[in-house]
């Protein structure tokens, strides 16, 4: 049956917000983009520069700067080799589906315009300027860094995703828009259930973080003995654990998503991966206790195959990999191809030997 389209002056059918004759109208005579062109006219101006600090204000904030996600001097540098690290971030696909490697100065991977230079000294200045030790409040302010970046991150998703529904479905008919848009929306929806989600947990680490107060939280440091040769920070909200039983729904609107936040440091005690939830919540908390239950050999694999499959903001040591056996890169790279492990839960190999890690002890605090 064909489909009964708007008028002229009517607001379109894909929820765009505005009038047909400025969105869809005559969308399937106009010229396919090739992919690529589409990504950068959805990257072009999504980028954005704020003071995430729950005090920032005209009176209170100073310039706006390139802040770090993860330690610069400790950890990146740790991985760099001539002074770049490399990433598979931004994802820059072919058209086979393929992401590329990409090479960085170790001094510019892993920031985000997010902080003025006056609050991003004075919040982290015990992880900045401190040897990490694994205090709570040390894992607590890496884990209060990864959830400014990952809402930082979901708001450029968003402003992108935006920009894109205007060019996805050009030169395609009325029926194929329609499926394109409805993936679109779906993905929008999504995305700002895990931006409100998020901001969410910031509010409650924001008065945690503003009293110097951390007791509502739990941590996990796990140190290995080896060098550190891959970094990643991140949250993310359970919502399977590692052998498949459901932790909670991400689909119920009315609750809010639990997230556990993780990020990684390097000490004289060797390379540590840390953990941080809030302690009232079940979900990431069954999901660490299960990780804790992986075997002392598997543990360290686990950890490399986790940041891979959920974190985009992942960096690693251009020797390391090109030590790599040909079969773990192209593992770790379909990992990273899982744009999402929440709706494909992730299959963790145990038998692939990737980092040069052994465990050596862990705290829960």
């Amino acid at each position: 049956m064909k489909s009964i389209l708007p008028r002229r002056n009517e607001p379109c059918w894909c929820g765009s917000g505005r009038k047909f004759k400025k969105c869809h109208l005559g969308r399937d005579q106009e010229k396919q983009l090739p992919f690529q062109a589409i990504t950068d006219k959805g990257s072009r101006g999504s980028a954005f520069k704020t003071c995430m600090h729950p005090g920032a204000s005209k009176e209170t904030c100073g310039k706006v700067i390139s802040a770090h996600t993860l330690q610069r001097s400790r950890v990146l540098k740790a991985i760099s080799e001539n002074n770049h690290v490399h990433t598979f971030y931004p994802f820059n696909p072919n058209e086979d589906g393929e992401i590329h490697l990409r090479k960085k100065g170790w001094r510019e991977a892993g920031t985000f315009s997010a902080f003025c230079d006056r609050h991003d000294d004075q919040t982290f200045k015990a992880l900045e300027k401190d040897d990490f030790a694994g205090t709570k409040e040390q894992i607590f302010l890496i884990a209060y860094r990864a959830i400014c970046w990952e809402i930082y991150q979901k708001e450029i998703s968003i402003k992108s995703v935006r920009r894109m529904r205007d060019y996805l479905d050009r030169g395609a008919p009325q029926p194929v828009q329609r499926v394109v848009q409805h993936m679109i929306n779906l993905q929008l929806a999504g995305l700002r259930r895990g931006l409100r989600d998020l901001k969410v947990a910031k509010s409650h680490m924001d008065h945690s973080l503003e009293e110097k107060k951390y007791g509502r939280y739990s941590t996990l440091e796990v140190v290995f003995r080896g060098s550190l040769c891959v970094a990643a920070t991140g949250a993310i909200s359970p919502n399977f654990s590692i052998d498949g039983t459901e932790l909670q729904s991400l689909t119920d609107t009315k609750t809010d998503s639990q997230v556990l936040a993780f990020g990684t440091d390097v000490s004289e005690r060797g390379s540590s991966v840390v953990f941080l939830w809030s302690s009232e919540e079940e979900a990431p908390r069954d999901y660490v206790e299960e990780v804790l239950e992986l075997s002392k050999a598997f543990l360290p694999q686990f950890l490399c195959q986790f940041f891979f499959t959920h974190c985009e903001n992942t960096y690693f040591s251009p020797k390391w990999w090109s030590g790599l056996a040909s079969r773990v890169r192209e593992e770790l790279a379909r990992m990273m191809l899982n744009t999402n492990p929440y709706a494909s839960p992730p299959l963790y190999l145990e038998h692939l030997d990737a980092v040069p890690w052994q465990y050596d002890s862990h705290a829960v605090l």
